[in-house]
């Protein structure tokens, strides 16, 4: 308890008295408080760090540089000044000054450097009600668009039934090619007994604020944000960075034109998309003993559909079909090469749940609440799945990259604390995984 009280004082400069707050409320508002101080602080530590670059400020000081000063006296290095000084540009009031903006008060400091990567027009859709795991969806669908020139993109095949439509109209069509049984439940909205914009509210954006990635062949993403009944829809083009505001009446003219058959949803569906309504798969699998459930948050963020890879993409016309769990003579297995599994002996479904992207820490099993959110974001992959062909170790590759990638985002912020500990252990994770990623990569193409 002492040394808990010992951090306090040292984050918020005040002994905390632990026996003030009598209600849930009276603790939320608190820790809402001193979360936003802590993203004030920030903008201003950027703001007096500019003052430092743009001025003579130094001149007495002896030093040559914001970066030489920051360095020496506060032990920051380049980057970290570079940071403090981005925030500063991107969240500040007019963008050099010391109070941050006011629609970035709720955020905290974690969550804005998370949005320095996303573009402005969509961190202004964005309010602190959205968790780092929402921001980061959203910063994994706009790289994903970043990937593709825009020469690939205009050779993309378009869907010829929607190009006749708006901006909003095609994004619709398209959310709900990609999302059947979604199609279903704002077919059910659009003609229930109910008012028709609170019904399709509580499908589009169940936690009252939604932002919807599809992404249209020929064009490239857009993103949906939705904010309440009572604000406007806004689209967002990830591309060119261009917002377009509708009206809720015109969003729900557009939906009228994805249901040509209003008696029968399924119907309705092949009608307007001319090919048959894709029924659930019956999955045959031995019954496992029920789970307490849990309360879970819903994400406020929907991804867009990846395209489906070709057979000649997948490789899977390089060898024939083979009855299941055979295997060609000489085929290679990857869990016949336990040492290439990060961190994980060959063995059952224990054994392989580090190179499944559980990275827990072996001295401390017990898992915090910002690893699980990091390892859910990460697309923590079924530690029981077998690598057997080419398609399987590409989707295992991305998976393990994307665990990296999240990784880095904690150094980062391991730095800032000057945990160097835990940085270098942080660290050597990330080498063994890579190295485990490249092994991985060379020994399937010998």
């Amino acid at each position: 308890m002492e040394e808990n009280m010992e951090n306090m004082t040292v984050m918020t400069g005040d002994v905390l008295d632990l026996n003030a707050y009598k209600t849930y409320g009276e603790y939320k508002a608190a820790l809402d408080g001193e979360l936003q101080r802590s993203a004030e602080s920030f903008v201003r530590i950027g703001y007096l760090l500019k003052v430092a670059r743009d001025t003579d400020i130094l001149a007495e000081s002896g030093y040559r540089s914001v970066n030489e000063f920051a360095d020496k006296e506060y032990g920051l290095d380049k980057s970290q000044v570079s940071r403090f000084i981005r925030i500063n540009d991107e969240f500040s009031e007019n963008g050099y000054s010391d109070r941050l903006q006011e629609q970035y008060r709720s955020f905290g400091y974690a969550k804005l450097a998370m949005m320095l990567l996303l573009p402005a027009e969509i961190n202004e859709e964005l309010s602190g009600r959205y968790s780092k795991a929402d921001i980061r969806a959203i910063r994994e669908e706009v790289d994903e668009e970043k990937e593709k020139t825009d020469i690939e993109v205009m050779l993309e095949e378009k869907d010829e039934r929607q190009q006749d439509r708006s901006a909003l109209g095609r994004a619709l069509y398209q959310l709900g090619k990609d999302n059947p049984e979604l199609y279903l439940r704002i077919y059910d909205a659009m003609y229930w007994a109910g008012p028709v914009i609170e019904e399709l509210m509580d499908v589009l954006a169940p936690e009252g604020e939604a932002i919807i990635s599809v992404r249209i062949a020929g064009e490239g993403r857009k993103m949906l944000s939705i904010k309440g009944t009572a604000v406007d829809p806004v689209l967002i083009d990830v591309r060119s960075g261009e917002k377009q505001t509708y009206t809720w009446t015109e969003l729900v003219n557009e939906l009228e034109f994805l249901f040509p058959d209003t008696e029968n949803s399924r119907r309705s569906f092949e009608m307007r998309y001319g090919e048959p309504f894709p029924e659930k798969k019956e999955e045959v699998a031995p019954v496992q003993p029920k789970k307490e459930q849990t309360s879970r948050k819903v994400s406020r963020v929907t991804k867009a559909k990846k395209p489906e890879k070709t057979r000649a993409e997948s490789g899977a016309e390089v060898a024939p079909v083979q009855p299941q769990d055979e295997q060609l003579e000489g085929q290679m297995d990857i869990t016949d090469h336990p040492e290439y599994m990060p961190d994980a002996p060959a063995g059952g479904r224990e054994d392989s749940a580090a190179a499944a992207g559980d990275t827990k820490d072996h001295e401390n099993p017990e898992k915090t609440g910002e690893e699980t959110e990091s390892a859910e974001a990460a697309g923590a992959e079924d530690p029981g799945a077998v690598i057997r062909d080419a398609d399987g170790l590409e989707w295992h590759i991305e998976n393990q990259t994307n665990i990296i990638i999240d990784d880095l985002q904690k150094m980062d912020g391991l730095c800032t604390q000057h945990n160097w500990d835990g940085l270098i252990k942080k660290a050597y994770q990330v080498i063994d995984r890579a190295k485990a990623i490249k092994n991985m990569e060379e020994m399937w193409d010998a």
